[in-house]
């Protein structure tokens, strides 16, 4: 009997972790300034984030994803101003937000940091992590540089789920696509049509 509740957990487990490999994706648009796609068993919610123009969760998998899009202008007027003690750049932009989150979360790391184009936008990707709560939280995070705006991906869940979440979280970070009005993409390999999933 022992076997046969081993064997049916182990299948279990098994299944969760394909799920994710292949479950259905649906494409989510903001306001005409962006899109992605995420996964079906996300829910819209209002109470990750109060700046967020995008939020959705699933509370059952701990899996939240938000999407953060500030004005260009705002930023470089803070750089201008020496709110920000930063180059007024997507480097800069990433140097707010990782240091943001080095004062604001204990055991910090910050690792994986890639520079790439989604979808023919200037991007830096990267993943955190850190003790909130007492609990560990890994974090993919990109930041992407549009015409008018930068939007920040961010992308998190429990420290154990690292691995299982990895390959999903970069889907979604690489389906982001800027619907700006007037914004000229360049060429990208990363640019796929995704309804066939």
């Amino acid at each position: 009997m022992k076997k046969i509740i081993s064997l049916l957990f182990i299948l279990t487990l098994f299944s969760c972790s394909q799920n994710t490999q292949n479950e259905k994706l649906e494409k989510k648009t903001v306001d005409n300034k962006y899109s992605l796609y995420v996964p079906e068993s996300l829910s819209a919610t209002t109470e990750l984030n109060d700046v967020a123009s995008l939020q959705l969760q699933n509370q059952f998998e701990n899996f939240y994803v938000i999407v953060i899009d500030e004005s260009k202008k705002d930023f470089l007027q803070a750089v201008g101003n020496n709110v920000l003690n930063v180059t007024p750049d997507l480097d800069g932009y990433y140097n707010v937000i990782t240091n943001h989150f080095k004062q604001a979360v204990k055991d910090y790391k910050l690792y994986d940091i890639k520079k790439k184009k989604i979808n023919g936008a200037n991007a830096i990707v990267f993943s955190m992590s850190g003790v909130n709560d007492n609990t560990t939280i890994f974090y993919r995070y990109a930041i992407i540089k549009g015409s008018e705006r930068y939007y920040q991906v961010m992308i998190w869940t429990t420290g154990s789920k690292e691995k299982e979440y990895a390959e999903r979280m970069n889907k979604i970070i690489d389906s982001f696509n800027i619907e700006e009005a007037g914004y000229q993409k360049g060429k990208s390999h990363l640019a796929k049509d995704r309804t066939k999933k």
